[in-house]
């Protein structure tokens, strides 16, 4: 499936790393302010100084909610908008863990600073201030990720309850067009999604450039809860992103199988189980490949269409001999899907348990008669294959199954 979110499932990105550090954020990561200042003592240590992944002593504080370490820190001349490797930065970091006091001070103080450098260019101080503070909330990251959206994304309901009382911003977008109500979505929080449309008018509906929306992330997260939420506030189960990827689809991937159901016998909502991305693959190919039995098995009773090929030809029982679930590939079989359908690369599913080495997969094909004589468009077998994986286990199945069905000569 083609969209970011394996980056949107980049939960602990930026958290400080375990690797060996020097003493004065090894005191700030212990939460031992006088260890700090003794570090500090050194003329070679920098209160700035970044670990391996450029993360500062006040940042690792301010992850881990060592107040008092943070307090230290910044009257140490510690700079609050110095950022990591991700391009985050003490206060996000705080954000992200929702510890409100730490927000609040690395706040407070960035706007101080601001304001002791004396007026931003003349002009109305306290309206130049107003903005310095919606600069400080809506910083974005590397993946233009803000504050907020951190908060949202870990489920912390407090942080983001502080940052939008101080006037953070809800129509920002990430890179990827990502709004804070996507975020809390894919967290599957509940609480801070119905905030966010009910108090806050986030339109539940809204959708990027790429097509993706909130109930999407739901589903990709898991969350039949805003899912349901959504559904109710005017969100389609059928609406397709760009690719033709529905939020169903994206449940069935990520084998979330309350999901699937709950989108299927959604009250007024005619769920369609068969619909195709642009590539073809229905629900069922989708969680076939990723090996979701279950789910495989509740579509099928749904009257998913067992014999779909996508548009490189494979059906959903070359995505079950690609996961090696050997079970759903004899519940497929069972149930008609095709045995000898073909890529257009000629390639059979037999010879995909091969190619991906599946031995348990390989078996059941080879149980339930499939031609292990046939050859794809360049003339290999399944047998040919198997010798290039040099799996001796694989080898011995299928020639064991050539002795028992030898090829047919010609006359």
């Amino acid at each position: 499936m083609t969209s970011n979110l394996l980056a949107a499932l980049k939960s602990n990105q930026g958290k400080p790393s375990t690797s060996q550090v020097n003493p004065l954020i090894k005191a700030a990561r212990d939460d031992d302010v006088v260890g700090c200042g003794k570090a500090l003592d050194d003329p070679k240590v920098k209160v700035d100084g970044k670990d391996g992944d450029g993360v500062t002593a006040l940042m690792h504080a301010a992850h881990m909610n060592h107040i008092n370490v943070v307090r230290f820190l910044v009257e140490r001349g510690a700079r609050i908008s110095i950022r990591d490797e991700m391009g985050e930065t003490a206060f996000m970091k705080a954000c992200k863990e929702g510890h409100l006091a730490v927000i609040s001070y690395l706040k407070e103080q960035q706007l101080a600073q601001k304001k002791k450098g004396g007026p931003l260019g003349g002009g109305d101080v306290e309206k130049q201030m107003a903005l310095e503070n919606k600069r400080v909330l809506d910083a974005k990251d590397d993946e233009g990720i803000t504050a907020l959206m951190k908060a949202a994304e870990q489920g912390e309901f407090d942080a983001v309850k502080l940052l939008l009382d101080d006037g953070a911003s809800l129509n920002i977008k990430d890179d990827e067009g990502w709004n804070v109500l996507m975020w809390a979505a894919l967290a599957g929080n509940l609480e801070i999604v119905e905030m966010l449309v009910d108090q806050y008018d986030m339109e539940p509906t809204y959708a990027t450039e790429k097509g993706e929306n909130a109930l999407m992330k739901a589903a990709a997260g898991g969350s039949w809860e805003v899912c349901q939420y959504l559904l109710n506030k005017g969100s389609k189960v059928n609406t397709p992103d760009n690719e033709g990827q529905t939020a169903l689809m994206w449940a069935a991937a990520e084998g979330y199988l309350q999901v699937v159901k709950g989108l299927v016998e959604a009250k007024q909502q005619d769920t369609k189980v068969n619909l195709e991305t642009k590539l073809k693959k229905t629900t069922l190919l989708l969680a076939a490949q990723f090996g979701r039995e279950e789910i495989c098995k509740f579509l099928i009773a749904q009257q998913a269409k067992v014999d779909q090929q996508d548009s490189e030809g494979q059906t959903a029982l070359f995505g079950a001999a690609q996961s090696g679930n050997h079970s759903l590939v004899e519940i497929l079989i069972e149930k008609k899907c095709p045995l000898e359908a073909k890529t257009k690369a000629g390639q059979t599913a037999l010879m995909w348990a091969v190619i991906h080495q599946q031995l348990q997969c390989v078996q059941t094909l080879v149980n339930a008669k499939a031609d292990i004589h046939v050859a794809d468009d360049t003339g290999t077998k399944a047998s040919d294959l198997a010798e290039g994986t040099l799996n001796s286990h694989v080898v011995e199945v299928l020639r064991e199954a050539a002795k028992a069905m030898p090829e047919a000569k010609d006359e």
